[in-house]
């Protein structure tokens, strides 16, 4: 977890036995569902939202729920089995309004969640065009960066997208759904 007040960067790094991670990032042994919803709980807490035109509670970051699951006895060959599980939660991208009054603070945070969400559809552009030898942009962005081995490689991915089905917000509903057409 990161702190609600913690101006503090999440600075990401890689290790070549642990792969990607997030320096001083919390982890939590569970052995049960109840143990999940609770972090999940806490996690939710930390998160900033603010009211925009089409949501009240509209989430202003980005957030990775990742589940380790490993086995606690190996197999015949002394193999232990681990798999992760990542449920993010993407912050919306809005369009700057003309006739709305936009502080500093709001326009900074709305630039950054936009250029995530633009670095992950180029991730994800990238590597549905099978360029596999060519580069793909995972480190122009932390989000990216954090689900590296979860978009590419031998992974499934699903995505949710939540739309609006009122007229005014048309425009943001067609631009989320050709995201995730991507």
């Amino acid at each position: 977890f990161q702190d609600r007040d913690s101006n503090k960067a999440l600075n990401i790094r890689e290790d070549k036995y642990t792969g990607i991670f997030v320096e001083g990032q919390s982890e939590y042994v569970v052995t049960t569902a109840q143990d999940c919803f609770a972090l999940l709980k806490r996690g939710e807490a930390n998160r900033i939202t603010r009211q925009t035109r089409s949501n009240i509670h509209s989430s202003r970051s980005h957030t990775i729920f990742q589940i380790l699951v490993e086995s606690d006895t190996a197999d015949s060959r002394g193999m232990l089995f681990r798999g992760k599980l990542n449920l993010c939660d993407l912050a919306g991208s809005e369009k700057i309004a003309k006739d709305e009054t936009m502080g500093t603070q709001h326009f900074l945070e709305l630039k950054t969640i936009n250029l995530s969400l633009s670095s992950l559809g180029k991730v994800i552009s990238a590597l549905a065009q099978g360029k596999r030898k060519d580069h793909i942009p995972y480190r122009d962005s932390k989000i990216t960066r954090l689900l590296q081995d979860s978009l590419g490689g031998n992974t499934k991915t699903t995505l949710i997208a939540a739309i609006n089905s009122i007229a005014d917000h048309a425009a943001e509903t067609i631009s989320t759904l050709k995201f995730a057409d991507r």
